[in-house]
């Protein structure tokens, strides 16, 4: 399974946790070329499905 797919994959988990958040980030910091980008434009909707405390918590961790 490729990152891309794994981010993906992750997008599939509701809801959405701190550790999704970082599980995400880990992802997107291994990509390499055009698969970090499509990672990446995966971004918003990881952050559409956050829950505020999360997102707080997301943001403060660097991870958001």
């Amino acid at each position: 399974m490729t990152l891309l797919q794994q981010a993906q994959q992750l997008l599939k988990q509701n809801p959405y946790t701190i550790q999704t958040c970082r599980d995400f980030a880990h992802l997107e910091k291994r990509a390499k070329g055009q698969e970090a980008d499509q990672i990446a434009d995966l971004l918003p909707a990881l952050i559409a499905g956050l829950d505020q405390q999360t997102h707080m918590q997301a943001f403060e961790e660097g991870l958001v």
